[in-house]
This record gives C-alpha cells, structure tokens and sequence, in this order.
C-alpha cells in the first residue's frame, strides 16, 4: 500500500508539475512530517481512542473515501495536462502536514505496519524504531520519484491523449487506493 498513489504523493506530483523542485521540496517536507505526524498518532493509540467514539469511525470513513473517490474522478476526468486543476498560489508547508492528517491512507498503512505487523523483536520500543526507519526509508525515495515525475511529465510535453491515459491511470490508481483503503477499515472490524 505504501507504493500504491494516494492523495500525498498525487498531489506532490500536481506540485511538482506546476511549480518546480523549490516548492515540491518544501511540500514534500509538509508531507513528510504529516506521515510521521500520523504514525506517531497511531503509535500513541491515538485513532483508537478516536474512533471509539460512537459513529465517529464509520463517520470519518465515509467522508474520506467521498472525498479520495471524487478527487480520483477528478484527476481521472481532467482536460489539463498535468491531471491536476491549475493553480496561482503555491502549495506551503502545512498544506503538505495537514494533507496527512486528513488522508484515510495515511492511517490505514500507519495503522497496518505499526500495529498490524511485527518484526518479531523483543522489546517494543526498538521495534517502534525500527518501522520509523523501514518506513521512511521506503517513504522518502518514492516521494521523491513522483515529484520527479510531476516535473518531468511537464517537461516531457505528452500528446494529448497520451496524457489522457496517463490521467485515466493516476485516476483509477486513487481509486484503487479508495477501495483497499475501505476493504481493509471494514475488515478490521469483522
């Protein structure tokens, strides 16, 4: 789940594409931080003392899943040629952090790698540490990749219905993300 495009490295590529490495680096910090934000609110036990609200889970579900399958649409339907809406002002560093803390994704693979699954070490405390450095490890490179790939989809100038595939894809990749993201909230509760 952590390869697979969710609204973080989406955008991160929409930034990348329309205003160069200067503000993608500073976004992609903001992003960074968020996902680190997240982890660290899932290690805390934080989501679960959340969603023990009643309705407060199922809530937040829904309205996260509305929100990545039309922004999937979006991208999926877009006539520029970047697959992201045009804008004048620069995305700033707290965009990218608060982006993670909406982002049902961040929590679902947070929640799957620091709680889910174990590295079968001994003391939880240096596991912890472990995944913050596994995780960021993989996190960071592929960050990177698709900032690179914002601002060279620019540069590469695509025909227009190549672009349109390349729209199609992004699109149906979110999606995907939307559907695993649901698949797995549901099952965790079965």
């Amino acid at each position: 789940m952590m390869v697979t495009p969710g609204p973080g490295v989406l955008s991160l590529a929409g930034v990348g594409a329309g205003f160069g490495w200067r503000i993608g680096i500073m976004y992609l910090i903001g992003l960074f931080l968020g996902t680190n934000g997240v982890a660290l609110f899932v290690v805390l036990g934080f989501k679960k003392f959340l969603f023990e609200i009643d309705g407060v889970e199922l809530t937040f579900l829904f309205l996260s899943l509305s929100y990545l399958s039309f922004l999937s649409w979006r991208i999926a339907t877009s006539d520029n040629r970047t697959g992201f809406k045009q804008s004048l002002k620069a995305p700033r560093l707290y965009e990218g952090i608060l982006l993670q803390f909406i982002n049902p994704k961040a929590y679902v693979v947070q929640g799957h790698l620091f709680i889910v699954l174990s590295l079968g070490i001994s003391s939880y405390e240096l596991e912890i540490i472990t995944k913050f450095i596994i995780v960021n490890s993989i996190w960071i490179p592929i960050h990177f990749f698709w900032l690179w790939l914002g601002i060279s989809l620019k540069k590469w100038s695509l025909a227009s219905n190549k672009q349109l595939w390349v729209n199609r894809g992004m699109g149906l990749a979110l999606f995907a993300v939307v559907i695993l993201s649901g698949i797995m909230e549901l099952n965790s509760k079965i």
